[in-house]
């Protein structure tokens, strides 16, 4: 930016001079000063419609490649509940048994790869790093329609794991470093709308490449697994020319200056004059690692998202078998309910920014989900009640879906330090994709089909025994931090100087939680 700008409002017709000189300077971060972006700020106050086309912007550049890479991610990791009606375990010699400890294995890579990669994205950067690691599993996932026996399953499952654990905490970290609080999880639940479109479209396009068993010596589950790995490559070779770094980090196309100073500017300052320090920290990475709201959530996305969400993907279209239903049209009915879930995902998501409450948005969430599992459990005894079950898929599905967002948001809005806050999303999810989805994956079993009392049992169990209530302990936790704080005489406060307010983060006097 030049040392003086101007900048035309075409909404009020006034104009608001913004200066950036040589006295308007942060240690080690040049002209990005508060001073700066009050200035800016101020401008874009006074010019609501700018700042709703920026947002704009920022929506387009963002959400759309993020939320079809994250679809492709789901594809690749459920279909094998697809692949599994299509003869798959025939072809493979494969028994269920071993199916299921083969879907387990991806989970062991994918949680111990989150921490790492997520990392790796702060200091390597997005453009670079998600593409990159996207191709990977593409090709991974492609080479799946070539495998003949359960050990190299095994092995394309552990490689496939490793390479996509770059996109779930990867995109949460990335939305975060652009969105403020009011922001935040409605584009959380845009992106994660893609993983419950993801069931639907799976669905409908397993339906579609049915038609294709036997085509040219090959089983449909063959044909499925090339064509989404095909499709996974080509979606990340465009991310190199899509996805942006950082905002701070470097010129952006689109975006003019003033705009990504701007962008830049507020997720610095959105906490205060003191700022937030935007490089990459490894002792904040470790001060995760401290912060007991780390491993609240960590529960909550192990126990209440999961669990249950990993196992309803997984077992979805048989459950739906077992109502009475073709293998080929079952398939076709599990969209419905994946489209619901999406939709009621997107409008949490939205209520919850509005009302900025976050801890009461998830537990509604899980309250819906668990009641539709409690009547899908008792009427799986019942084969006159199809409908009901049914319906009951809808509620379980949505609810369980569309909590995800939340706690994603809950977490990232209460760390505002960038580097400590990659590494909180990455171990938030280390055992939620290691235990959930390992323990998911293996508790609705065959051989107790279509009651699974096992599988609805631990899931009831999960809800409330390991999501409801350390939802309600981290609740409780950060209200009483904020209670503390506000307790603090004002001369404690002022002896801090914003050197150190902005080194101690979320553990500053002047910070309070997000409830």
């Amino acid at each position: 930016m030049s040392s003086v700008e101007t900048m035309s409002s075409g909404e009020k017709g006034c104009e608001v001079e913004i200066t950036a000189t040589s006295e308007m300077t942060d240690t080690g971060e040049g002209k990005y000063s508060y001073k700066m972006f009050q200035e800016l700020e101020e401008y874009y106050v006074q010019n609501p419609a700018e700042k709703r086309k920026l947002l704009t912007k920022v929506d387009l550049r963002l959400l759309p490649y993020l939320s079809f890479c994250y679809l492709w991610c789901t594809l690749d990791k459920s279909n094998a509940g697809n692949a599994k009606l299509f003869g798959f375990l025939t072809d493979t010699g494969m028994s269920s048994k071993q199916f299921n400890l083969a879907l387990t294995c991806l989970f062991f890579t994918y949680g111990l790869f989150e921490p790492i990669s997520n990392l790796a994205l702060k200091k390597v950067g997005p453009k670079l790093w998600v593409p990159t690691m996207m191709t990977i599993w593409g090709v991974v996932a492609l080479c799946t329609a070539f495998v003949h026996t359960w050990h190299q399953y095994i092995g394309v499952r552990l490689c496939l794991g490793a390479a996509e654990s770059v996109i779930y905490p990867g995109s949460y970290f990335i939305l975060s470093c652009w969105y403020t609080r009011s922001e935040l999880q409605t584009r959380m639940g845009i992106f994660y709308g893609a993983n419950t479109l993801a069931g639907a479209f799976g669905g409908v396009l397993a339906y579609g490449i049915a038609t294709l068993d036997y085509a040219r010596g090959w089983r449909a589950w063959r044909w499925l697994f090339l064509i989404e790995g095909v499709a996974t490559v080509a979606v990340a070779l465009a991310g190199y020319l899509i996805l942006p770094n950082f905002p701070g980090e470097g010129k952006i196309k689109f975006f003019t200056e003033k705009e990504l100073d701007y962008l830049h500017l507020r997720k610095k300052y959105d906490n205060g004059p003191a700022g937030t320090e935007q490089k990459f920290e490894m002792h904040q990475a470790l001060n995760a690692l401290k912060d007991p709201q780390v491993y609240f959530v960590m529960l909550m996305f192990w126990f209440g998202g999961s669990v249950p969400t990993y196992s309803l993907s997984y077992t979805l279209p048989t459950m739906v078998k077992n109502l009475g239903y073709s293998a080929v049209r079952a398939q076709a009915m599990t969209t419905p309910p994946y489209v619901a879930a999406t939709i009621l995902t997107v409008g949490m998501a939205i209520w919850a920014d509005k009302t900025q409450q976050r801890a009461r948005t998830i537990m509604i969430c899980y309250t819906i989900g668990l009641i539709g599992i409690i009547i899908l459990w008792i009427t799986v005894h019942h084969k006159n009640l199809p409908g009901v079950s049914y319906f009951a898929i809808f509620l379980a599905a949505s609810g369980y879906n569309a909590q995800a967002p939340g706690i994603g948001a809950w977490l990232s809005l209460n760390i505002p330090n960038p580097t400590k806050r990659a590494s909180a999303i990455g171990f938030m999810m280390l055992l939620g994709s290691i235990g959930g989805g390992g323990i998911g994956s293996n508790i609705y079993l065959d051989s107790q089909a279509p009651y699974y009392p096992l599988g609805f049992g631990f899931s009831v169990g999960c809800t409330v025994l390991g999501a409801m209530i350390p939802c309600m302990c981290n609740y409780i936790y950060l209200k009483r931090q904020n209670q503390k704080r506000d307790a603090i005489p004002q001369g404690v406060i002022d002896s801090y100087s914003l050197d150190q307010i902005a080194d101690l983060g979320d553990k500053a006097p002047t910070y309070r939680y997000v409830l």
